[in-house]
Parts: structure tokens; C-alpha cells; sequence
């Protein structure tokens, strides 16, 4: 096997959203990798040159917490813990872990000690990605503390014999600026050999393909994503296109004018075998009335599941075919793919009726262990042309999840609880702020989340200071459990003045958000940082009865994290009168998230 052959660093997996990040970034700085469960793993392994322990959403110190199951003092390879590994490797060794305090989601400043074996020739004030509740507080005599930060003093520890390490935050994310460089110190210290290089990964994956699905036909939706459409291209490679059947679905909730225009795309492309599927009337009856969302993912992905068997009877491919999806990391893990992980949310590639065609053996997966950055380099490496691989990514469940529903005609009790503490948070940054009676999926210490946004406003008309509303926004979602999120509201609007209206997947609310949206996203065609821009629809109306909706422009690289994408005020400005001059649309608010500790979609 290749791990009994090659330099090994093994990262175990308790649970966060970040473990297969660590693989690859090992991988990336020229060090095979692997992941496994601690209690199946045993150090001692003669290529095993370093172990890394990921983060993870449980407490070191609650009755059964995942552990560690070694002496870390009796290991001889470097130990490197992230976030709730630095405190499970903190406690092992004789150190303390707390839960008291507040907690830090997403950028945070570290003073680091540059002779420290993991800060060596960097610099000694860091920008880092936190995403922890608990913190060490204390170590045994004669270990170091590496680094701190304003809020945590044990942001990094090293042993005397500088063999093990702990950090609190995530260098493996991109948003930890000297992140890759701290890796490759700890790889230093593991080994004098970078001679990893998995060679042609396209062509691996098209291998694996081959020998998974043997001489059987596959059928694939193609959302007009850009996963789904590299994994036809990829199965149309491996396979040939005459074994290669591809259904795009029109379930309503696509994008104006989408599935007409992947259909043309795809021809244009020279794809063949490919099918419409008209099932608006389908979904939307399914969805009558349905307001919760990991409800919504369940139903979307049973019936394409349903429309699939429906099609397949239609092409008469027999019993022994196997369903092909262009599922990724990101998917996998949100949706709690290890045991120790907790589910954010349940993507529709997830739910239990394509779980059971997966342990029958029935799902081909090409894309699985990928990210977006490098399912985007797949594609060009199989001759796709940018306009594809470059296209921002799209849910399966397209709008429906970016429509809140509520049955509810008046705010949940004490949504809006410590007001008089939150609005004087955000007067010291010179703003207003409210709890809006509304909630939406985040990511906090790697546990799902699903609790209120703050809005901040200004008390006129000014521009958006974005480092100002940045820092306002993560010092209120640090310092209230209630909150996961924050908007702001350009124009120096109120938005107290917001009401809550029963609201459900209809065709007109599809038909009014599908205008925002193109909007929206017409007037930032030319912002090419933007990696993705939701564009979400609230249960929230004003006085005239428009309703309010949500603009969410995010920077990222692999979906894992995120930053907010700060607009030019002017052309804010634009959207904002845009999106007021459509029938029926109202107040715009402008997510100032980072992920953690809101994921990029709302649901």
C-alpha cells in the first residue's frame, strides 16, 4: 500500500469541518497524508513521520469526548493539536481547558513569539481563523506559550523539547495569512523529504471511475453547477459519452432563464445524452406549506431521487446502473460524513434515500475528496472553458433554500433579548443595532448553529465603513450565543420597523426572488473577487407590504471558509436602488458574515 511505502503525516479526525483542509494543505507542501480515526490509529508506524489532531465541535472536559488514545509525552514523531486537539493535547499532558468566556469565530490578531519552532521568520502579529468556545488556560512547568491574542492568552503552545505543539486556531484555512508557512515549520521538524507528487489527479480519478463502474451505464443530474457539470465531462472521459446519461431538472427553483440556458450551454458544448425534466408542479406541491429547512433538503433530494427512477424507467437501463453526483468535500462534511462530526446541514446529495443507494454500492462519487478550487482545475484540465469553471456555484436545491419560510405571524419570544447590551456594542462602533425575528444555519466551534442575525445601520445616510462593521459584527456574534450573523443596512435605514408575514415556496415568491437575483447579479458581473453571491429572501415585510431580501457576496477558496466581499460604496448604492425600483421587493440588507461563524447559504 502507498502509506507502507512513502513518509507519512497522519491526521486524526475528531470531528471538525476543517480535517481534509489539513490533509490537503500537508499534501500541497509535499508530505503524503492520510486521515484516520484516533481510535483506530496506534503511533509507531515506521513512515509515519508526524501526527496532526483536528479540530473538533466537542468538549475535552464533557463525559465521553472523543480522546486521545496514546501518551503524546511517549511518542516519538512531532504532535501538532489544532483548535480542540491543541486543548485535548493541552489536558493530556497535564494542562487545563475551560469553557468560560467568550468565544472568538473568525479573524482574530496573534502576538507570536517568532523564535517559537512554528513562528520562526514570520511575523510577530498574525492575522489567524478562530473557531473555538473553550480555551487552555493553564500548562505544566516549562512549556512554552507561543502565542496569544486579545481574548485567549494560550493561542499556541510548544513543549520543552519542541516535539509537540498546540494551536487554537487553523493554519490549514486560508484565511490564517502565514497558515501554510506555520504547516510547513511543523513539517520541518517531521522531515527533510518533500517528494510527494500524486502526478495526473484527473487522470486518477478517471481510473478510479472505471473500476468502480465496471462495464455499467451512470446517470448523472446536471444542476448546471459547476460540480455536476466537471464530474460529466470527467465520467464522459473515463467512460465514453454513450455510457454517460445526464438529466438536468427543472424543479422552479431555478435561476431566470437558467435551465433553457444550460441546455444550450451543454449542446454548444457538444454533450450528448442529455434530458429535461419538467417537474416544477412536482416540487412545488411537495413543498406546499413546508417551512423548515433541513425539511425543504430532505424532500428536494427524495424527489430527485423519484424523478431520476422515473427517467431511468424511460431510458430502460435495466436494474444494474449506478447514479452518479457531483458531490464534494464541503457537501460531505457539512452534512456530518465522520462520526465525530456534527451535520450543519444536510445537503440533498445527503439525504437518507441516496444514503441507502450508497451503502447498496449504487453511487459513483468522482469528486468526493475535492474541493471547488481544484474540482475548477479538473475541469480545465478536461478542456472546459473558463466561462464554465469559473461560474460562481449553485446549490442543487437552487432558490428554495434561499427563500426563509416561516408559518409564524408575529416574532419568536425573546428573540431580541440584551438589546440594551447590543445596541451599546454598536454605538461604540458608531452604529444602531436589532435582532431580526428571523434565523439562519451557521458554523460555531464546528457545531451547527441555527439562531438569529444582528442588523446594523447607521443613524444616516453615510457610507459603509467595512473594517468599522466588521468589527462590530464579530464582537456581537462573539458575545451572544443568540446570534450567528450579521447584516448591514445601507442607506441608514431602520429595519426595526419589519414585520414577520407567514411566507412559503410559491411560484410568485420563486418568480420575485429569481428578479432579485438576476438583478443583483447583472450590476456585479465585473466584481471578479466574489466567489459566490447568494441572494436570499426574507419573511420580512414593510409597511407597503415589499419584501426584504439579502445580499451575500463572499470571498473564499474552498467553500470551508469565507470573508465578506466589501463593495464599492457607489455601486452598493446601485443594487440597492435596482433591487427598490422591482415590484414587490423592499429594504436590501448586506451580509458582513465570515464563515464561521455564518455558512455562506442562509439554509
Amino acid at each position: 500500500m502507498l502509506q507502507e511505502q512513502v513518509e507519512t503525516v497522519v491526521i486524526l479526525d475528531y470531528g471538525g469541518q476543517y480535517t481534509h483542509l489539513i490533509a490537503k494543505a500537508v499534501r500541497g507542501l509535499g508530505v503524503y497524508s492520510r486521515i484516520e480515526q484516533p481510535e483506530s490509529f496506534q503511533p509507531g508506524e515506521p513512515n509515519v513521520v508526524g501526527i496532526i489532531l483536528s479540530g473538533g465541535p466537542s468538549s475535552v472536559y464533557e463525559p465521553g469526548a472523543p480522546a486521545l488514545h496514546f501518551d503524546p509525552m511517549a511518542v516519538q514523531v512531532p504532535i501538532l493539536g489544532l483548535c480542540y486537539g491543541h486543548q485535548l493535547l493541552a489536558r493530556a499532558v497535564g494542562g487545563e481547558v475551560h469553557g468560560e468566556g467568550e468565544g472568538e469565530y473568525g479573524l482574530a490578531e496573534a502576538h507570536c513569539t517568532t523564535d517559537a519552532t512554528l513562528f520562526q521568520g514570520l511575523s510577530p502579529v498574525q492575522t489567524v481563523w478562530m473557531s473555538h468556545r473553550d480555551r487552555v488556560t493553564d500548562l505544566p512547568a516549562g512549556w512554552k506559550v507561543t502565542a496569544s491574542s486579545p481574548t485567549l492568552a494560550v493561542a499556541a503552545f510548544e513543549s520543552p523539547d519542541r516535539r509537540i505543539f498546540g494551536l487554537q486556531f487553523h493554519p490549514e484555512v486560508s484565511h490564517t495569512v502565514y497558515g501554510e508557512a506555520i504547516l510547513d515549520n511543523f513539517l520541518s521538524r517531521c522531515t527533510q523529504r518533500r517528494d510527494w507528487d500524486p502526478g495526473s489527479y484527473t487522470e486518477l480519478l478517471a481510473r478510479q471511475a472505471r473500476e468502480q463502474v465496471g462495464d455499467r451505464d451512470v446517470f448523472l443530474l446536471v444542476s448546471g453547477g459547476v460540480d455536476s457539470l466537471v464530474t460529466l465531462a470527467l465520467l464522459i472521459r473515463a467512460l465514453g459519452p454513450d455510457r454517460v446519461h445526464s438529466l438536468h431538472v427543472d424543479t422552479g427553483f431555478m435561476r431566470l432563464g437558467e435551465s433553457s440556458e444550460i441546455m444550450e450551454f451543454l449542446a454548444g458544448l457538444g454533450f450528448t445524452n442529455l434530458r429535461l425534466a419538467q417537474a416544477e408542479a412536482r416540487f412545488l406541491g411537495e413543498l406546499e406549506g413546508v417551512v423548515e429547512p433541513e425539511q425543504k433538503r430532505h424532500i428536494i433530494g427524495r424527489l430527485f431521487v423519484d424523478v431520476v427512477n422515473d427517467e431511468v424507467k424511460a431510458l430502460d437501463l435495466g436494474a444494474d446502473w449506478l447514479l452518479a453526483q457531483g458531490t464534494i468535500y464541503p457537501d460531505s462534511i457539512e452534512s456530518g460524513a465522520t462520526d465525530k462530526a456534527a451535520t450543519i446541514k444536510t445537503h440533498h446529495n445527503r439525504v437518507s434515500e441516496i444514503q441507502a443507494l450508497i451503502d447498496a454500492g449504487r453511487v459513483v462519487e468522482p469528486l468526493l475528496d475535492l474541493y471547488k478550487h481544484e474540482v475548477r482545475d479538473v475541469g480545465r484540465e478536461l478542456g472546459l472553458p473558463d466561462r464554465l469553471v469559473d461560474r460562481h456555484p449553485f446549490p442543487g436545491p437552487a432558490l428554495a433554500i434561499r427563500a426563509l419560510c416561516t408559518d409564524q405571524a408575529s416574532p419568536p419570544a425573546g428573540y431580541d433579548a440584551d438589546t440594551a447590551e447590543l445596541s451599546a456594542i454598536a454605538a461604540r462602533h458608531g452604529m444602531r443595532a436589532a435582532v431580526l425575528p428571523v434565523r439562519s444555519v451557521g458554523v460555531q466551534g464546528d457545531s451547527r448553529t441555527y439562531e438569529h442575525p444582528a442588523a446594523l445601520w447607521y443613524p444616516d445616510d453615510r457610507a459603509p465603513d467595512w473594517a468599522a462593521i466588521q468589527a462590530c459584527a464579530a464582537e456581537l456574534v462573539n458575545r451572544f450565543r443568540s446570534l450567528n450573523r450579521a447584516v448591514f443596512v445601507p442607506g441608514g435605514h431602520d429595519p426595526r420597523p419589519l414585520t414577520l408575514r407567514p411566507s412559503f415556496l410559491t411560484r410568485p415568491a420563486m418568480d420575485l426572488l429569481r428578479q432579485v437575483d438576476h438583478v443583483a447579479h447583472q450590476l456585479t458581473v465585473g466584481c471578479l473577487q466574489i466567489w459566490q453571491m447568494p441572494v436570499v429572501a426574507l419573511p420580512l415585510f414593510d409597511g407597503a407590504g415589499d419584501q426584504a431580501f439579502v445580499l451575500r457576496p463572499v470571498c473564499s477558496r474552498d467553500a470551508m471558509t469565507a470573508d465578506f466581499y466589501r463593495m464599492e460604496p457607489g455601486l452598493l448604492a446601485q443594487v440597492v436602488a435596482a433591487v427598490g425600483a422591482i415590484d414587490g421587493a423592499g429594504m436590501l440588507l448586506y451580509d458582513v458574515t465570515t464563515k464561521p461563524p455564518g455558512t455562506i447559504e442562509w439554509e
